[in-house]
């Protein structure tokens, strides 16, 4: 029997004889392990049967082609009744003369592609991974009791004891944290594993990385410029807004003394959803940001214009339970009077008019529940004066759901800094030395590592049989390996020393090029300061430089990753969480998360990770020996293929890591890069 099959989208293509189908095998190429490969195939041709036009969407009819060329095709590979390919993915790649070019991929290359949407999108559902919501459990609401009960947490969100600038330098007497001053964490194996769900992948609970103690500890804490609100919350219709006109011309008089200040009514309500306006104030019935605009497209000023001249500001006001608060003014009066618009008088004592042009109030506030808007005006000068708005003067409040503000819901999404799935797993995989293997069939990943392919050795595949006498070649370098491989951190402008840490693998060859860059992590290094318990992180967002009272996020930052710690506070004093109206105190344990810090149980430094993660990668990189051999490999061989088993030639003496199969065929020798272990 020897017999090849093609299935695309289930359904069985017509092969040529004299377009094979070669595959090749890889899960991480120690020439370049910055990044995952995975499985592909050549590139092959099928005819363009009647069959095959309509498995592919008919791709040479350029008037009626369907959307299929435009996707990938589900593809499976059986050899001899054997599924070498059970779940891989098909493109076509061009239609030339009566053929299809197709390229089939597999292993690590499905797992990987799906990975390649940014996180922000799971929070958006007009997109695929937005759909399945994946972070919609941990959408929480940001106020006191999240921020104080979530210290404990160990998986999802935190809110973890991070200073961004206002955390007193004073904290020993009256320990305080106010929670409108803290952003969250979320922990990255509670990501890792929703990006695997998104995927349609299960982590094997079995892998390396789930081993680590660090792993379950890591929190990407949030960094970001600003702290937004996910897609769906920003794109939702608006259902809070307003849109309120001067019904008419509207005349305000001022005649006597008392009577120089009030309200302006907007008494033609176009819309309201929510009933929050009665004609001159508007209450919120939500906690929001408010883009507010006052249009005035025509005005007229009456009074006296010498002496003690008539005037009148018109302002936006914000009430709250802090007071009144005035948010911007614009004013009318005589300034530039024309004296042809002179009613009566002489000297100081000439009454007169003023028209005026298109003035408008805009603002962004911020809303709490029950703050109130209006319009107020304010006469000045001598009575008998009064201030005409034309028709269409409008006030027009929307609600804008950018930025969260506190009370407000968190989506956790957001947390992240704006990168893809893709980065933040190969951020992930890059801190502990991590080799990924996906099983097509089974469905799931499994994250191993260097060491465990050298524990593998005693359960080694025995291929001395399967080596074909046609020699072998042996090179001493592996791919773009420098003396120096430097491993780093982003830049902060913020993080001093520069090079903090970093770290760099070494290797002794002098035929290799002076240095070049191994890894960059997506995340920069933090500093600490110090706190109950001897310190926490240091993230420095507001700046106080120049002023104490200073509030603001204004200071940009990279993205952070960090080792959550858990401080027990017994014989402490315990710490009071407050919002500047209530506060809850905590006196049992709150999370102080670190970067590094000596005598910490855990580090981020690369240094400390080389010497934990990368002993076996720098001794193969010490006296590099890669070998190329020919093997005769069985259909039953490649069935059984692990990547992560390394195998054994008597011809060599010698265990080797498989670093490629390149170009499979049945009954074909097949060139094996081996790369020597130990």
């Amino acid at each position: 029997m020897d017999q090849i099959q093609l299935y695309l989208n289930y359904q069985l293509v017509d092969l040529m004889d004299d377009s094979p189908i070669a595959l090749t095998f890889q899960i991480n190429n120690l020439a370049e392990v910055k990044n995952q490969q995975g499985n592909t195939s050549n590139q092959f041709k099928l005819p363009l049967t009647q069959r095959n036009r309509q498995i592919l969407g008919f791709p040479d009819d350029v008037a009626f082609t369907t959307l299929l060329p435009y996707d990938n095709y589900d593809a499976r590979i059986i050899q001899d009744g054997l599924e070498i390919v059970p779940y891989g993915i098909a493109q076509l790649n061009l239609i030339e003369q009566d053929t299809a070019s197709i390229t089939v991929l597999s292993g690590n290359v499905d797992f990987f592609d799906s990975l390649d949407v940014k996180i922000y999108d799971m929070g958006d559902s007009t997109t695929t991974v937005g759909q399945l919501n994946a972070f919609g459990p941990y959408e929480h609401t940001w106020n006191l009791q999240t921020v104080a009960l979530s210290q404990i947490k160990t998986e999802g969100y935190i809110w973890p004891v991070v200073d961004y600038g206002k955390i007193a330098i004073d904290f020993k007497n009256s320990p305080q944290i106010d929670v409108r001053y803290l952003r969250p964490g979320f922990f990255l194996k509670t990501a890792i594993n929703l990006f695997a769900q998104t995927t349609g992948y299960k982590i094997n609970p079995q892998s390396f990385l789930l081993q680590q103690p660090m792993y379950d500890k890591l929190i990407v804490q949030f960094a970001n410029d600003n702290f937004e609100h996910g897609g769906d919350t920003q794109n939702k219709p608006d259902e809070y807004g307003l849109t309120a006109l001067v019904n008419g011309t509207q005349t305000i008089r001022h005649l006597k003394t008392s009577d120089g200040i009030g309200t302006v009514a907007f008494s033609n309500i176009v819309a309201d959803g929510k009933k929050q306006f009665d004609g001159t104030t508007f209450t919120s019935k939500i906690i929001t940001t408010a883009n507010i605009i006052v249009t005035i497209p025509r005005a007229r000023l009456d009074g006296r214009v010498t002496g003690y001249p008539a005037s009148v500001s018109i302002t936006l006001n914000k009430g709250g339970t802090a007071g009144i608060e005035e948010l911007t003014t614009i004013n009318y009066d005589f300034s530039e009077w024309n004296p042809n618009n002179r009613t009566k008088g002489s000297g100081g004592n000439i009454y007169g008019w003023q028209t005026f042009g298109a003035k408008s109030l805009s603002i962004d506030t911020d809303l709490a529940i029950n703050d109130r808007i209006y319009i107020s005006y304010h006469f000045s000068g001598n009575t008998q004066s009064s201030i005409e708005f034309y028709a269409d003067a409008s006030m027009v409040i929307k609600s804008v759901n950018t930025n969260v503000l506190y009370k407000q819901q968190v989506q956790c999404e957001r947390i992240f800094p704006d990168i893809t799935q893709k980065d933040l797993l190969k951020d992930t995989l890059q801190h502990f030395g991590i080799i990924c293997q996906t099983d097509n069939t089974n469905r799931t990943v499994t994250f191993s590592s260097f060491r465990e392919i050298v524990g593998n050795i005693p359960v080694a595949v025995n291929w001395t049989s399967k080596c074909i006498d046609q020699g072998k070649t042996v090179s001493f370098q592996l791919g773009n390996y420098a003396q120096v491989n430097t491993m780093t951190y982003k830049d902060d402008d913020s993080i001093l020393p520069k090079n903090l840490g970093n770290a760099q693998i070494n290797v002794k060859d002098k035929t290799l090029p002076l240095s070049t860059a191994l890894f960059e992590s997506q995340f920069a290094p933090t500093l600490n300061r110090p706190y109950i318990g001897d310190s926490i992180a240091q993230i420095l967002k507001v700046d106080t430089s120049q002023d104490t009272d200073a509030i603001d996020f204004s200071i940009s930052t990279q993205p952070r990753l960090l080792i959550d710690q858990k401080l027990n506070l017994q014989g402490s004093a315990a710490i009071a969480f407050t919002d500047g109206d209530n506060q809850v105190m905590v006196n049992d344990t709150i999370s102080v998360p670190y970067f590094y810090k000596p005598g910490g149980e855990y580090s981020l430094l690369w240094e400390d990770l080389r010497i934990a993660y990368y002993p076996e990668l720098e001794k193969i990189l010490s006296q590099t020996k890669k070998v190329v051999r020919y093997l005769l490999l069985t259909p039953r061989d490649i069935l059984d293929l692990d990547l992560l088993i390394p195998v054994y030639l008597e011809q060599d003496s010698c265990y080797y890591y498989i670093n490629k199969i390149d170009s499979w065929r049945k009954g074909q020798p097949v060139k094996v890069e081996l790369v020597k272990l130990g």
